[in-house]
């Protein structure tokens, strides 16, 4: 849902320039310093998730997309992490952590435990608690939440 997410223009590869479609900005490649529409494309948080809102139809060229790229709307979504069952109140600003844990096995460590694209120590509102179980083999009593994250709260 965009309705209270702020946009973002920015350009993208036209493969990835679907409506819906989640990537994560890498950053700046050597063939970036170049080109004249750096200044558009490099805006956006290194390491962070962004969702496409919109696409306009005009291609531009690229050297690091072959079929070149197009201006999109895009916006930060909501995420789902987990945190401790009593830190589980909607509405609530936490803190993220990265859960101690060597799991790596475990299907909720990279996305919901661990995600790269969240940092040690961000401010998170939570949204949403899911009614879903999270099972963890360390004991941990866990639940998986919906959060954003707002620069307001940095």
């Amino acid at each position: 849902m965009t309705a209270d997410k702020p946009l973002k223009i920015t350009l993208l590869g036209v493969k990835q320039s679907k409506p819906g479609n989640k990537f994560i900005f890498m950053g700046e490649t050597e063939y970036c310093s170049e080109c004249r529409l750096r200044g558009v494309c490099l805006k956006l948080e290194e390491n962070r998730v962004y969702e496409v809102a919109s696409v306009k139809d005009t291609i531009h060229p690229c050297e690091v997309f072959v079929q070149g790229v197009q201006t999109v709307e895009i916006f930060e979504p909501s995420y789902v992490v987990t945190t401790g069952a009593k830190l589980a109140v909607e509405g609530a600003t936490i803190t993220f952590n990265h859960r101690e844990c060597t799991l790596i096995e475990c299907p909720h460590y990279y996305h919901h435990c661990c995600p790269t694209y969240l940092n040690e120590g961000e401010k998170l509102r939570i949204i949403d608690i899911s009614n879903e179980s999270v099972e963890c083999k360390q004991g941990y009593q866990l639940k998986l939440i919906t959060v954003d994250r707002n620069s307001e709260y940095d």
